[in-house]
């Protein structure tokens, strides 16, 4: 059975206006697959539990012995821009909304290049992906991915999933 799958990916701008000495948070999500972000979406295309072929570039497929699941993943790329917030750590989190047609459990985190095993927690709760994000401009390098289990069924999944910059 084959899946298609895509991810809304929404980024939250945390941002203070103020005096000259206005302190801000940006978050951009530059690049999905290796190829540069054009939109607030993930799409992985069709997907299988056997590890058929590779839907897109830059996506990859890994399978648990005996074939019992199957994790899709690729790399996805934020950019965080911090300024003025002096001692201030910025923390980057992310979280799966309730609404979509994606099994609870699928949709996985983990560190770039390597089978994400996070299960992104659906909101309220949330994943910290990076902590202790200093003033400046911060490349963060996720891989994000979707477990299938030959019992999960075919169709057209979709989840949102929203980012967020939190200030410590």
């Amino acid at each position: 059975m084959r899946r298609l799958a895509v991810v809304g990916a929404i980024a939250a701008i945390l941002g203070f206006a103020g005096s000259a000495d206005a302190q801000t948070a940006q978050l951009t999500l530059e690049s999905v697959f290796g190829q540069p972000a054009t939109a607030l979406a993930i799409a992985f295309g069709a997907i299988d539990v056997d590890c058929i072929a590779p839907p897109a570039a830059g996506v990859t497929c890994t399978q648990a012995a005996g074939g019992a699941s199957a994790t899709w993943y690729g790399t996805i790329r934020l950019t965080v821009r911090v300024t003025r917030f002096g001692g201030n750590r910025v923390r980057l989190v992310g979280t799966r909304q309730a609404a979509g047609t994606m099994p609870a459990g699928a949709l996985r985190d983990g560190a770039a290049g390597n089978v994400p095993t996070a299960v992104y927690p659906i909101d309220p709760s949330s994943l910290t992906l990076a902590s202790a994000i200093g003033s400046g401009v911060s490349m963060i390098n996720r891989a994000i991915g979707i477990r299938l289990t030959p019992a999960d069924a075919s169709g057209v999944w979709s989840t949102p999933v929203v980012y967020s910059l939190i200030v410590e």
